[in-house]
């Protein structure tokens, strides 16, 4: 997660005219639209979940609970057991 100046930039960004705007058009172009599917890609430092709509667009976002450190926290054990199976000669 980001650092307190981090949060104020986007606070900043999210009450300005430019950030309003922005946020609008995004707001447009999802309102109404339909969800056909959810998939997932990797994002290097989170899972992504993928929208897909029914204009044929997609639209990728991020949760929290999908970035590395959360899911280390709650699924810890999961990532060094598949660890092991890339690489089982390093099982001590």
């Amino acid at each position: 997660m980001g650092d307190g100046s981090e949060m104020a930039d986007i606070g900043r960004f999210m009450r300005s005219v430019e950030g309003h705007a922005h946020l609008e058009k995004i707001r447009q172009g999802l309102r109404g639209r339909g969800i056909t599917d959810v998939g997932f890609k990797n994002g290097g430092q989170w899972i992504c979940t993928v929208l897909y709509l029914d204009d044929g667009s997609t639209l990728e976002t991020a949760q929290p609970e999908h970035e590395i450190g959360a899911l280390q926290g709650k699924f810890g054990n999961v990532m060094e057991r598949e660890y092991y199976v890339d690489y089982p000669e390093r099982r001590t």
